[in-house]
């Protein structure tokens, strides 16, 4: 049999090689360690993105309708001219310890929670935008309120969280809080389960995906947070549900989420390396096999070609 040999060039890239994938099988393995997940209803797909709004109190007044609203034009949303105008309403609401009425958190006005908008992606890239309170639910003699100012949307605008000012004499604008410096940082655990509902943890996408993940940890410090079991988030079974609506999902925790989002995105930058996505099993024993024996098989590789080569 010939001899192999090998260069100290490629032992060492190959080395490299199995750092770099034992880190990735390590961050899997912790992400989806725990109890096996309950079956519930999922509601986001890959074709929708999350935006989060906090409003301040009086936004809620006189039990208007709070719709985002999305256009061709700002002439369009200022002169209300509803037939070219779609609009979105709340999803949900998650009361926050941060942004509340009253001491306590967001000191520079009252503030009722936070609310959510699922949009189609495909609804309000490129497309002016507003947030806006209405008189009724019918756009064709609905009054206008409030609005903020019309806004063209752009990528990635919905992973920071969206306030609106307090000025109820005249049109608001929307503060963006962004960085590590971001007040969205302070919102209570509630907020990020709800926010990251929204996001698809095996999608290479920045606006619902892992490649949002540096996005929203700087803006909502998702990896400096202490989780509780309690703190859990919807999540899908498999990546192949992404597409197909509202199908069966399961509860995950919050803190599995976020790691299984940073190892993704770790993954994806990194060069050379054949990230295989990994969907969110079924059975989580099953998973941990599988990473298990992928390990073995790539630390007896190793050694088969480390004696090969002292042979030479």
């Amino acid at each position: 049999m010939a001899n192999i040999k090998l260069s100290g060039g490629f032992i060492m890239k190959f080395i490299k090689q199995i750092a770099l994938t034992a880190i990735i099988l390590a961050g899997l393995a912790f992400s989806f360690s725990g109890t096996k997940p309950t079956p519930v209803e999922a509601a986001i797909t890959s074709s929708y993105l999350r935006i989060t709004v906090v409003r301040p109190s009086w936004w809620d007044d006189d039990s208007n309708w709070q719709v985002l609203r999305v256009a061709d034009s700002d002439t369009i949303l200022n002169n209300n001219t509803y037939a070219s105008i779609t609009y979105y309403s709340i999803e949900s609401y998650v009361s926050d310890t941060y942004y509340n009425v009253g001491a306590g958190g967001f000191g520079e006005y009252d503030c009722d929670g936070v609310v959510f908008y699922d949009v189609p992606i495909s609804s309000i890239s490129g497309k002016y935008i507003d947030l806006a309170r209405l008189s009724t639910n019918d756009p064709a003699t609905a009054t206008v309120n409030n609005k903020t100012t019309a806004e063209v949307y752009t990528l990635g605008l919905n992973n920071r969280l969206w306030r609106i000012w307090n000025n109820p004499a005249g049109d608001e604008g929307i503060y963006r809080p962004e960085g590590e410096s971001a007040e969205s940082r302070n919102v209570s655990n509630a907020v990020i389960s709800s926010l990251l509902y929204g996001y698809l943890t095996c999608s290479a996408n920045v606006s619902n995906g892992y490649l949002a993940y540096p996005a929203l940890n700087a803006n909502y410090n998702l990896s400096g947070r202490t989780y509780l079991e309690t703190d859990t988030v919807l999540d899908f079974v498999s990546v192949d549900d992404y597409a197909a609506g509202r199908g069966t999902g399961v509860t995950v925790e919050v803190s599995d989420k976020v790691a299984a989002m940073a190892v993704e995105y770790a993954a994806s930058q990194s060069s050379g390396f054949i990230s295989t996505t990994i969907d969110n099993a079924k059975d989580n024993y099953l998973l941990l096999a599988t990473l298990g024996t992928i390990a073995v098989l790539i630390s007896v590789a190793f050694l088969a070609i480390t004696k090969k080569r002292q042979s030479t």
